[in-house]
């Protein structure tokens, strides 16, 4: 096997769709055994048939919950025998001004956007540490970095995964487990297409279409997915030997 991480065992978290499903398939397509995680295990097993018969492994687990986390790395070790690469995607989105939010609404983004990243990677270093080391990759948003309204709670959430990846690094450095953070600019994923549809009655094909137009990045258009897994993937490999604590810009220029 010649793939770019082939022979490496990988936890990818939000793995049912959108950003978490195409590097779950980039990374197996460059050799890696992966584990697919999402909160919907029917989803989960969904994407991993569409993916492969072989080096794939669905679950689901609630990652906000540290014995979920727990669970999850171990049934992965348990059955590919190690781990080598974590991806942090799984993440929630919570909508209207800051005057708007709530005990509730803060909980749900606190442990959708921080505690589950946390807690699988409270789990994960040990076991890389194992083997001789790993990669942790957090994603993050451009708008961690780029301000904008509406959505405070997931920006502030998002600014604190890059604290926390920053962090990590200084902390597993010793341990040869390099911890670095992705920032995705606008992407067209289905979760975005069914959500415009569902607000306009609009077919999926007019959704996907207005939303590829609507973007203030400099390429004048949205990412695919598959285009941020490939910077997951080169973070989570050996070509970015060099490279910890970092935070990735993916956004198209959006930031510039």
């Amino acid at each position: 096997m010649t793939g770019r991480v082939a022979g490496k065992v990988v936890l990818v978290t939000g793995g049912a769709g959108g950003i978490g499903e195409a590097t779950a398939r980039l990374f197996w397509e460059e050799g890696a055994s992966v584990a697919l995680v999402d909160v919907d295990q029917a989803a989960a097993e969904q994407a991993a048939a569409g993916i492969g018969t072989e080096r794939v492994l669905a679950l689901g687990a609630a990652l906000d919950e540290e014995a979920e986390a727990r669970r999850v790395v171990e049934a992965t070790v348990e059955r590919f025998g190690r781990l080598d690469v974590l991806a942090n995607v799984a993440g929630v989105r919570v909508y209207g001004p800051i005057t708007e939010a709530d005990g509730d609404s803060w909980d749900r983004i606190l442990r959708g956007n921080l505690l589950q990243l946390a807690h699988c990677s409270k789990y994960a270093v040990p076991e890389m540490a194992k083997n001789g080391g790993g990669n942790i990759v957090n994603v993050s948003s451009a708008n961690a970095i780029r301000g904008r309204g509406g959505m405070p709670q997931y920006d502030a959430t998002k600014a604190g995964v890059l604290a926390l990846t920053r962090s990590m690094a200084h902390d597993h450095a010793a341990d040869n487990v390099r911890v670095n953070a992705v920032c995705p600019g606008p992407t067209l994923t289905e979760f975005h297409v069914r959500r415009r549809v569902e607000a306009t009655g609009e077919s999926a094909e007019q959704a996907r279409a207005f939303l590829a137009a609507q973007t203030p990045t400099l390429l004048g258009r949205q990412a695919d997915p598959r285009e941020i897994a490939y910077s997951i993937l080169f973070l989570g490999g050996d070509e970015s030997s060099y490279i910890t604590g970092a935070t990735l810009m993916v956004d198209g220029g959006l930031t510039a």
